[in-house]
């Protein structure tokens, strides 16, 4: 990721995946407790918001009952009210209550191959998990289920974890450092030579080859990428993608093979590039423009792969 001269490097695994911190070490702070500090926070994100976890605070909801609010923790709070702001701004295109389906199609929990859902099924399905199936309170932090839905917050929880571990960091008198978990990667400040943090941009490829085509300069910015060329699963002979889209209820499928997202915050980062993928080639270029969002849109042609940068991404990476 980076030249590792005079700065200090930790990783490990968490959320399920891997995890990786440098920072250019701070005289009278120890390297060790830096590093301990930001996987703490991401692992209290993962206690709370996995849906990997029975004792997780998002099971807890998922597992309680519909008609009244249920407290959870201020973060959780933060996330979900992210979320719903997004699926309306986006008209859907990001939807959190659709964790049942997404367990149907053998993305979530229980990872074992399913078969295809019937059609009739997959849209009642999404149509039950619309935007107001569930209610939030602020105070105290509570979320009321109208249904039986699972809510599932994987397109934000990595991001905002990237976020509080960042946080962690600060606090702590360290300025110059760039996170990792799961890919998503938020950098502050610069290396210990006074350049910027430096992320590679992987062409979208299945399986575990990893082909770099582009870098991108990251100081106080964060970067996510969502595609379909990583996490897919065989059903009935066919490889689909682990994104449901919310409105027809199945795996995405198209030409638009990943989108990459800048900005301030690695929640946002996350959120924004999962919409504009679902949104597709057509209408994820034009909401990115619409509203200022830096992303950068990888596109699968007869004669080859087509780059669309926004204006934000361009005016971001030209700095």
């Amino acid at each position: 990721m980076t030249d590792i001269s005079d700065i200090h490097h930790a990783q490990g695994t968490v959320m399920g995946g891997a995890w990786q911190m440098y920072h250019v070490p701070v005289a009278g702070v120890s390297c060790e407790d830096v590093a301990a500090g930001a996987l703490n926070a991401l692992r209290q994100v993962d206690t709370q918001m996995s849906n990997y976890r029975a004792d997780s605070d998002l099971m807890r909801v998922n597992d309680g009952p519909t008609g009244a609010f249920i407290t959870i923790p201020t973060d959780m709070h933060t996330v979900m009210t992210c979320a719903d702001r997004y699926a309306r701004a986006s008209g859907g295109a990001l939807n959190i209550a659709l964790g049942r389906l997404v367990n149907r199609w053998g993305f979530g929990p229980d990872a074992t191959p399913v078969c295809r859902p019937e059609a009739t099924e997959t849209h009642a399905e999404a149509a039950r998990a619309a935007l107001e199936s569930f209610a939030l309170r602020s105070d105290p932090p509570a979320v009321l289920k109208h249904s039986e839905i699972a809510l599932d917050l994987c397109a934000l929880a990595k991001g905002f974890a990237v976020d509080k571990a960042a946080h962690a960091v600060q606090a702590m008198g360290v300025s110059n450092f760039m996170i990792e978990a799961s890919g998503e990667i938020i950098a502050y400040g610069h290396r210990a030579n006074g350049e910027k943090w430096t992320v590679g941009l992987e062409l979208p490829v299945p399986g575990n080859d990893r082909i770099v085509f582009d870098e991108v300069g990251l100081n106080n910015l964060a970067v996510a990428t969502t595609g379909g060329h990583r996490n897919r699963r065989d059903i009935d002979g066919h490889a689909v993608s682990h994104t449901i889209n919310p409105i027809t209820g199945a795996p995405l499928e198209g030409d638009l093979l990943s989108v990459t997202v800048l900005h301030a915050t690695c929640m946002d980062a996350d959120a924004l590039a999962t919409i504009l993928y679902v949104l597709g080639s057509e209408d994820g270029p034009k909401f990115a423009y619409d509203n200022d969002v830096a992303a950068l849109f990888l596109i699968r042609e007869p004669e080859g792969l087509r780059e669309i940068r926004s204006d934000a991404f361009i005016a971001k990476t030209c700095r």
